[in-house]
This record gives C-alpha cells, structure tokens and sequence, in this order.
C-alpha cells in the first residue's frame, strides 16, 4: 500500500510529534497490504478532508496571531517555533499519500469505472496542501517526496515550479470531476459542502487558480479562470461545519466556542486591531475612536461579557505610554499587538468571539458572562464555522488583481460586492438559525451606511488608498481566517497594521521547518524567518 508504507518510510521527510492523531490514519486492517478495494474509497476520502480541515487549523492559529486578526503575547517567535510545525508536515505529507492510495484504487478499478469523483476532490485538496507549503514554508519537499526506497532524503524544490505543478494537477482534477459526471461514478461522501456535487469542486479548483495567479501577479491566468466556474456566491463557500456543543469542556465543536465558552472564562484576548477596523471604541481616552460608522458586523464578531471598562489585574496597560490602544472602550477588551503585560490570563469579562464564526453567542447587550450564554437562544452552542475561502475572499482578491494587475471587472465593484457578500454572511448566522438578538440585528440601512462610507473613502483616494482599503475589508471580512490575511500582507504590506509595542522581532516572511525534519535529513538546513517565499516582493514589514 503506498500511503502508509510510504509515510512509515520516510521518518526523514514526515516525524510525527507525540500529539498526532494516528488513530484517523489507521483506517485498513493491514497497512502492509495493498488495498485496491473500492469500497476503500470513501473512507479514505474522509480521512484526507478530515486531515486538510486539521491542516489548515495548525496554519490559522498562528497566522491570525501574527497578522492582528487575534492578540499576539510577545514575539513573533514564540508563534512559529519550528518544533510547532511538526503537525503540518506530518498531516499534509500523509494526506499526499492518501491520494496516491486512491489514484492506485482508481486504476485498479478502471474497469468498473473507478473512482474519478474521488481523486479529483482530493487532487483538489492536494494542489490546495502544496500551494499551503509553499505559502508558508517557500521550498519543500515535492519531486522526490513519498519515494523513500528510490530517495531517502529527498531534496527541496523551488517554491516555482510547486505552484506550476499544482496549477496543471488542478487541470487533472477537473477533468476527473468531470469525468465522474460522464461516467455517472460513485459518488464520494463531502465533508465540506454536505452533499457532493462536481460543480462545487470545480469551483474551488478555480477560485485556487485565482488565488495562485494573483500571488504571482499573472492577470491572464486569473482571466482565464474567470471564464469558467469560481466561487462567487456564498453557497458555494468552502468552509468546514462544526457540531453543536452540549458539554462545556472541549469537544468536537468550533475551536473558537471550545476555548472562550467554558466554565472558567475567556481563555484567549481579542485584537484591538481589529477592533479599530471595525470603529467599535468611543470617544473616550486612552484610545479616542475618530471614524464612523461602526461596522455592523460587530455584534456577530464579538461577545461582551461586560459593558464595563477593565480595572485592575485586567489592565495591566493603564497609564502606559507605549500602547497604541490599551482599551477601544465601549466594553471591547482586547490586547496591543505583541503586549507581554502581566494579566489574568483567563477572565469572564474578556470579550469573547461570538456567533460568527465559532458559534459562540450574538451580543444583545445581554453582558451575562460566558457560562450563563452558551447554552442560550443567542448562541449556536459551537455549531460555526472554519471559513476556509468564501466568495466574499474572492471579490476581494479580484478587486486587488483588477487594481494592481489589470486583470478584468472594476475593482469598486468587486469591493463593493464583496462587503455586502460578508454582510449577508455573517447576518445570517442569526437570520437562518433563530438566533435571539434583542432587536441589535444588522438593518439594510446599517448596511448601506457602511457601504456608502467605504465607498466614498475610496473615491476620495489614489491608487495606493484604494488598495489599502480593499486590504482592510478582505481583512475585516475574513475574520476566523488567518491564512489569506497573512498572504494578503506579504503580497501587498496592506493593510497597514499596528506596530509591535515591544521589539517584537523580525516578521515571519515565512515559517520555520520542523526541527525533526531538519535534523533528519540532511538535504535541509534550516531557513531564517526573513526568507521570503518565491511570489512575495513587499518590502518591510513589522
């Protein structure tokens, strides 16, 4: 069987950390035979979207860090240790294996049709993992992977031609989505959009085209893609679903209700940052918020347990003249970027996430500390989501692409769409789901307000204004996702961001190797975290 013999094989290229969860991986009787049975296929299937949903959390938790979209403690260090990635490495190396397994069950089975459904679902997800590597990490492992008798320790390839391989496998796996509908082939189990339709993954097969072409800057490639089906209409979000809760420990529910809705408090501080993006604070020292109109989306964001000003232990910043914020007001606690105060660590008055996206409670002013909403009629008891590329990311990467690039549409229109496409998003995490909100819903003229002040700052600025804004609306609206933040700023140095408060260190222009892969083969030295990946050509950022 090639997965499993390979990723036993290649302890140089994939080590696992203790914390793995191999148990998903161990999803064949014998590992040492190779299985050729289609009814192998759905279960494996499962596993390789299973384990992207596992990646793409161990690459969001940092980054929303180290972007501002959450508080980060100190230095940008302590964020991206190498010994942090070893999850990554293992996970994606594995799922690349899965993919090898079906494609061997695809042939194997040719004759009753295969599987083609199957392996251009994963392709998709497995072109999505590399362009993931190479965003993060520049030069990987690629053209010698997986082959551990012919390449022991394999070397590393140019992040380049990774991106130019993972392009033309997008092509395969849509002609293997296709090749499914001709054939009218068994269709696989989909833990992304529910029920399995060709069309959806094909989508995402574009919409990733989009993506890679506007990183390497190559507007005939994303007019091309434009041509043919893209995610572009909030039904056909990539994201991943997480269950209700009904315990208050940590379970199976979204990341964000599991570590802020416990019967101890708010685990984690949110970013002032973001808070003064969305104009949330007063007009009240020490931070004085100058613009208006608050984004309507606040209440869904955040959760207040208190309308309080924090005192005392929770206010470490008080008088301090290094912050740039210390607290928004109007009840919004969070943190300055990189602030290493001393503080209660975990309290019930911090502002939690709220409804959207983790399904933890919309903010009616009710400011009834965590426990006593968890479990009420506003919130979704953890039932959010993992947005993981939404349409309203794809009118902004679009806006950018036809600003800077050329590339077809009109950049305000593509803002403009792409606001009102999160607007519609995120309210209906409480419209859909009879979510209580006390009457502090968001209206049609909340929106239009909004909209209409976005859009007459941007006619009011050059070029380089109109840019920053898109940067800042893709990063208000991409809220729960790190990832496309974090390669939005190294893509542009937009938005403009909060200076650490303390010599935070250099900005990671790209992550560490795992320690274990470093020390295990001797085709990789270590990389510095100024490296930057092939596509990214900004200058300083801090």
């Amino acid at each position: 069987m090639k997965n499993l013999l390979k990723t036993i094989a290649l302890a140089t290229l994939v080590v696992c950390s203790t914390g793995c969860e191999t148990d998903e991986m161990e999803f064949l009787d014998n590992p040492n035979e190779e299985s050729t049975d289609i009814s192998d296929a759905d279960l494996i299937t499962s596993n390789i979207q299973r384990t992207f949903n596992d990646v793409i959390g161990d690459y969001d938790y940092p980054s929303r860090r180290i972007i501002r979209q959450a508080y980060q403690f100190s230095t940008y260090l302590g964020h991206i240790t190498d010994d942090n990635h070893d999850n990554i490495w293992s996970n994606t190396y594995q799922l690349f294996s899965n993919v090898d397994e079906l494609q061997d069950i695809d042939e194997a089975t040719a004759s009753e049709g295969g599987i083609p459904y199957h392996v251009g679902m994963a392709q998709v997800l497995e072109a999505y993992s590399y362009m993931l590597l190479v965003d993060y990490f520049g030069e990987v492992p690629f053209s010698q992977a997986l082959l551990p008798d012919e390449f022991p320790n394999p070397v590393l390839d140019a992040g380049a031609s990774i991106y130019a391989a993972q392009l033309t496998l997008l092509d395969e796996a849509i002609a293997n989505l296709n090749e499914g509908d001709t054939n009218q082939a068994l269709v696989p189990s989909d833990l992304y959009y529910g029920t399995f339709t060709s069309a959806n993954w094909i989508a995402l097969a574009n919409t990733l085209k989009i993506r890679a072409y506007l990183n390497v800057g190559n507007a005939a490639g994303i007019n091309a893609a434009l041509a043919d089906n893209i995610i572009d209409q909030n039904n056909e979000d990539f994201q991943f679903e997480y269950p209700a809760s009904t315990n208050p420990n940590p379970d199976s529910a979204h990341p964000f209700f599991n570590h802020s809705y416990g019967n101890g408090g708010v685990g984690i501080y949110l970013s002032n940052q973001l808070y003064d993006f969305m104009n949330v604070g007063d007009n009240e020292p020490p931070f004085i918020e100058t613009e208006t109109p608050k984004d309507p989306r606040a209440r869904y964001y955040f959760y207040r347990p208190t309308g309080n000003s924090p005192s005392g232990i929770d206010y470490p910043c008080e008088g301090s003249n290094i912050h740039e914020y210390c607290y928004v007001g109007n009840g919004y606690w969070g943190r300055d970027h990189a602030d290493d105060e001393g503080l209660a660590w975990i309290s019930h008055l911090n502002t939690a996430p709220g409804l959207y996206p983790g399904g933890g409670a919309f903010d009616a002013n009710q400011f009834l500390k965590v426990p006593y909403v968890r479990y009420t009629d506003a919130s979704l008891a953890g039932a959010g989501i993992r947005p993981i590329y939404l349409a309203t990311f794809t009118h902004f990467a679009l806006a950018e692409g036809a600003l800077t690039l050329g590339s077809n549409g009109n950049p305000r229109d593509l803002l403009e769409t792409g606001i009102r496409k999160s607007m519609a998003k995120v309210s209906g995490f409480a419209t859909n789901n009879g979510i209580y909100t006390g009457g502090f819903e968001m209206t049609v003229n909340d929106i239009n307000n909004y909209v209409d002040a976005v859009l007459s700052e941007y006619d009011s600025v050059n070029n380089d204004g109109k840019l920053a804004i898109i940067a800042r609306e893709y990063f208000i609206a991409a809220w729960g996702n790190g990832i496309e933040p974090y390669n939005l700023y190294k893509r542009t140095g937009l938005p403009d961001l909060q200076t650490p408060i303390i010599p935070a260190g250099d900005f990671p222009r790209s992550f560490l190797y795992p320690e274990s892969i470093v020390n295990n083969n001797p085709n990789i030295d270590q990389r510095e975290v100024t490296t930057k990946v092939f596509w990214d050509t900004t200058g300083y950022l801090d």
